[in-house]
């Protein structure tokens, strides 16, 4: 068995997204038979937070997924991609209401607001469909919609495993040696 563990620091967007899903393609045509993504995120742009989640979701192997830090926003459903999910002791999840920025935009008719409220709505759902398939089985089941449209929730990593975010709260480690490959981003 060969596990690749890719280590991944920093806030999602297009190109974060495209690093994550470039280093896990390496580690499979280096003959990964498991690979680990051990995440802190801030979380970002959901576009690419969801196209990471489904790349994901699609590689042919076991994927291993644990918090080191703060998985937050969009880095949960990323996270969320995980058939095996772990949190070290101290970490935190945090869900909020999604956001949209929007960069040098001064003006914009009613459709066009009409259409982001409506994309946000979306997402909103895609997100709640995601952790609640993935949490189904947990002791403790959180109305995730109402962090998504109201007030924030942060979860320890104990509440974590209460909700069924986590499989178990237990602190990483690498291997000592043996047949394990590493890739980061920057």
């Amino acid at each position: 068995m060969a596990l690749h563990i890719v280590h991944f620091i920093g806030p999602i967007n297009h190109s974060s997204a495209c690093t994550i899903r470039n280093l896990c393609l390496q580690a499979l045509q280096s003959g990964a038979s498991e690979i680990e993504l051990h995440l802190s995120t801030e979380g970002g742009n959901m576009t690419a937070g969801f196209a990471l989640y489904f790349f994901l979701k699609s590689l042919p192997l076991p994927l291993t997924t644990h918090n080191i830090g703060s998985v937050e926003s969009v880095g949960v459903v990323i996270f969320l991609a995980g058939q095996k999910r772990y949190a070290c002791p101290g970490t935190r999840f945090l869900v909020h209401p999604l956001h949209w920025g929007f960069g040098d935009l001064v003006a914009a008719d009613h459709s066009r607001v009409t259409e982001w409220r409506e994309c946000l709505d979306f997402d909103a759902e895609r997100y709640a469909t995601i952790f609640e398939e993935a949490t189904c089985d947990s002791l403790a089941p959180d109305q995730i919609r109402n962090h998504l449209f109201g007030n924030a929730r942060i979860f320890d990593a104990e509440q974590a495993l209460a909700a069924g975010i986590i499989h178990q709260a237990v602190q990483a480690r690498l291997p000592v040696a043996g047949t394990t490959s590493h890739w980061w981003n920057g």
